[in-house]
């Protein structure tokens, strides 16, 4: 039973805001990495950290994802700059594998570019994606299907001028809740605290 906590925790600890390093350059030398946004105007402003100061508010707008997982203290925590909290399913609860599920959510500053995802594509990076919501806010969505014969689940963040949000689903033996469309609402939700 070990194994598969550990293997839990490591599902749970992926952050899909994870710097991605694109195949090397003709010249020998790899990029930084996805290409940035062309587009600017008033839309690319950086727009200021959400006002969070506990996990009790990350969890009024994630409460379906996380119903019946109480919060791990020990692996989450409130800063300026970076904000993670984590729901997950107390080592002494789990009876069998389908009782292991985790919810994750981090928010960062990010003085980066937003990632252009067409000439992301180009490198092969095909996980980024375009919304009316977010080209509202200068944003790109990034999304990674982690649904297997074992775990279900999905990981994504939405990275607009100055913030990322990522949020991170993991459920063993079962579909995960989160789909691309809904980690779009959430995180704009989160952006608005």
């Amino acid at each position: 039973m070990i194994p598969f906590l550990a293997l839990s925790v490591l599902l749970a600890g992926c952050s899909a805001a994870a710097p991605l390093t694109p195949p090397a350059s003709e010249e020998g030398g790899a990029s930084a990495g996805p290409p940035a946004a062309q587009s600017g105007g008033e839309n690319a402003e950086a727009r200021g950290f959400p006002n969070i100061s506990s996990c009790d508010q990350v969890a009024a707008v994630v409460g379906d994802y996380i119903d019946g997982l109480p919060l791990d203290k020990e692996n989450s925590y409130i800063q300026p700059d970076a904000i993670g909290c984590v729901w997950s399913t107390p080592a002494d609860a789990v009876g069998a594998l389908t009782d292991i599920q985790s919810f994750s959510v981090d928010i960062t500053e990010d003085s980066g570019d937003v990632p252009d995802p067409e000439a992301a594509a180009e490198f092969g990076m095909d996980m980024y994606f375009t919304d009316p919501r977010l080209d509202a806010v200068g944003g790109v969505g990034l999304w990674m299907d982690a649904d297997s014969a074992v775990v279900g689940g999905g990981t994504g963040s939405v990275i607009v001028p100055g913030v990322d949000v990522a949020l991170t689903d993991s459920r063993w033996g079962q579909e995960g809740r989160l789909t691309k469309d809904s980690l779009v609402d959430v995180a704009l939700t989160l952006l608005e605290l």
